[in-house]
Parts: C-alpha cells; structure tokens; sequence
C-alpha cells in the first residue's frame, strides 16, 4: 500500500531499530495505558514482543523513518487485540486509518474473525477511527474502551 507521504509496510525484528527510533521519542509515552512503557528497557523487551507476533505493519516515510506502528497480538483462537501507535509529527494523516486497514484486512485472510481493542477513554480520536472502520463499542470503564469487530467485514471509507 502507498500513499504520498507514507507506505505501509509488514515489519518484523529487522526493522526493530527503527521501530525504537520512533518509540524513542513517542509523546506522551504511557498514555495508551502505559504503551509505550516510559524506560527504555522496558520499552525495548515491549518492542520485542510486539515484533515476536506475526501480524506487524509499520508507516515508513519517505526519509524511512517509522511514523507508525500497528500490530496484533492473538488472544483466542480466531480473536486478537490491536494495537495502533502514530508518531505525534505525523498524526491527522490517515496513517491511523491506513494502518488498521492493513491490519483487519490481513488479519481476515489470516483467518481471524474478531479483532478488538482497548482504548483510552480519553482518546476520541482513537475511538471514532475505530467506529469508522466498522468497530462497535462492547464495554465502557472509568479510563478505557473496548472496542471489536467481526470479521470478515467490508472495511469501510472514510466519508469524503
């Protein structure tokens, strides 16, 4: 997949140095639920093992720079939790979107039929992404969402 400023691409332990470029200077740090964790020793061992998953797409910019990160991490058979961080140079670019995208499409040829989501409640711009998308609400808490969606499902534009 490409677009003007970004492609998105499957990542695995490779292309770690630059995923830990990206996270490195991530703001704020901890504020997905303490993701990306805030000591680089910790965020390292995070890094390994979100790579250690085999669902990884990562939005590489023209100068090959990381500007964002999703991957999957199974949970059940047929089910696993997504998780999507963008760089804040680059957020507001349809990275989100393109990377999420990526990722339900892969996930529904991999065979998976629901993918969900825990999202800090503070974060409208996380949450409506995902609504647009086709993701529903299943659980509200005082700091955080749940989200999922079935798949296969066509995955939907983005209104105009």
């Amino acid at each position: 997949m490409h677009y003007t400023d970004f492609r998105i691409e499957a990542v695995g332990p490779a292309q770690r140095n630059l995923l830990a470029a990206m996270y490195d200077e991530f703001e704020p740090s901890g504020a997905a639920l303490g993701l990306p964790p805030f000591r680089t020793r910790a965020r390292v061992q995070w890094i390994d093992a979100a790579l250690s998953h085999p669902l990884n797409f990562a939005a590489i910019t023209q100068a090959g720079n990381v500007a964002g990160h999703c991957f999957l991490a199974g949970d059940l058979p047929g089910s696993g939790e997504a998780a999507l961080f963008v760089h804040q140079a680059f957020r507001r670019r349809g990275i989100g979107t393109a990377l999420l995208r990526a990722l339900l499409e892969s996930s529904a040829a991999a065979g998976l039929r629901r993918i969900w989501t825990l999202t800090a409640s503070d974060n409208p711009v996380a949450i409506r992404l995902q609504e647009r998308l086709g993701f529903r609400r299943t659980a509200s808490y005082s700091r955080e969402v749940e989200l999922e969606i079935e798949l296969p499902v066509a995955v939907h534009s983005e209104p105009n």
